[in-house]
């Protein structure tokens, strides 16, 4: 089974209104669906939750050369490939021509590119096996838990909008949710966080995002700050700079868990986080960076440190790893439809969520359906 074509399909839907984080706004939804193709016509579908869209979108395009012709089904082989294409070599490139050469500064374009190729082939290996991947992946259930996420700062709209959308998402069955801080004063998102406390009562979990706010310095003022609200994890609270041994000085003045991953390009990194961090949640996200095959790495060295996985956004294909872990803690939704436009109106076909559960289906692969009339419209 070889591989004949690959193909990137980027879209960008505007939203009803600029949502922010502590790191800065935007008012559109952007992802890419990568299309892999064998020549016994099968075609495999992965995506990229990433930008710039069309930057990465040509790399897709860029690699399809590169690994035409080889075994759909070798999904290390193929994954070892385009990796080694992070470290650029000049005489490689000049010696293979179909091998492109990519500065290093394209190194995490690359990495989200692999994500969408390499989740494309594992969609060709549950339909050639005639299997869905929570099955082929070794899972013996097809409920997963998920917690509500949202709680953003709006534009326009007061902070504490929150407090009644959290109440919401309670009211519709979710026992989780999730919230953002970081992006007011430490006052500011008291306020917010202990109404969202109030709002959905004391027995659900209730998880803070600072999306990489703080120093460590103010990192430990706001969780200390925090604490009283019965926080259930505190999550990407430093800065990029001090992302790894900080949290693991962070992890000791606090009992509050931390959770972290999502921005990370490679599973060293992870590691390190594990090791030296101190995290109890690890939030990889396979459609940003490295895609299934470097998702299970994480999860086996998760595994064997006693690290629970909480896989960052993108249900329909955390899902299916969710649910094949003995470790497997749950998977982030988002129920809001404006929010969430490529799940609510995009896939055609994919996992039932319903009141804080995701039900995992019996179609082969990751089990999605594309309306291809709606990412023509929205086409970048």
């Amino acid at each position: 089974m070889k591989i004949v074509r690959v193909k990137a399909h980027a879209m960008s839907m505007k939203l009803d209104k600029v949502y922010w984080t502590s790191r800065g706004a935007w008012g559109t939804y952007n992802t890419i669906v990568v299309e892999v193709e064998t020549d016994d016509g099968l075609i495999g579908i992965g995506t990229i939750n990433k930008t710039p869209l069309r930057e990465i979108a040509d790399i897709v395009d860029a690699l399809g050369p590169v690994i035409k012709g080889m075994d759909a089904l070798a999904h290390e082989a193929v994954w070892w490939k385009i990796f080694n294409l992070t470290v650029p070599h000049l005489e490689a490139g000049k010696s293979d021509a179909t091998r492109p050469v990519y500065e290093q500064n394209k190194r995490v374009n690359l990495m989200a590119a692999l994500a969408g190729i390499d989740l494309a082939l594992w969609d060709i290996k549950g339909k050639a096996m005639k299997l869905p991947m929570w099955r082929l992946l070794g899972g013996d259930k097809r409920e997963v838990p998920a917690y509500a996420s949202g709680g953003y700062y709006e534009e326009g709209y007061s902070p504490l909008a929150v407090i009644d959308e959290m109440a919401n998402y309670a009211a519709q069955g979710y026992t989780a949710v999730k919230m953002k801080c970081g992006g007011a004063s430490i006052e500011g998102d008291i306020a917010r966080i202990s109404g969202v406390r109030k709002a959905i009562g004391d027995k659900a979990k209730l998880m803070i995002d600072a999306n990489g706010a703080y120093t460590l310095a103010d990192a430990e003022r706001a969780i200390k700050a925090f604490e009283p609200y019965d926080i259930f994890w505190f999550e990407e609270p430093l800065q990029w700079h001090d992302a790894t041994r900080g949290l693991g000085r962070l992890a000791a003045c606090t009992r509050v868990p931390l959770a972290s991953g999502e921005s990370e390009i490679h599973s060293n990194v992870v590691r390190d986080q594990i090791d030296l961090g101190g995290i109890r949640y690890v939030q990889w996200d396979c459609t940003r960076a490295g895609g299934l095959t470097e998702g299970l790495r994480i999860a086996a060295y998760a595994l064997a440190h006693g690290v629970q996985i909480a896989y960052h956004h993108d249900p329909q294909i955390h899902g299916h790893l969710m649910a094949a872990q003995p470790h497997g803690f749950c998977v982030e939704s988002f129920p809001s439809v404006p929010r969430d436009p490529f799940w609510h109106q995009v896939l055609t076909q994919k996992p039932k969520l319903e009141a804080g559960l995701l039900t995992l289906g019996d179609e082969p692969g990751f089990g999605v359906e594309i309306d291809w009339k709606m990412m023509a419209r929205w086409k970048v």
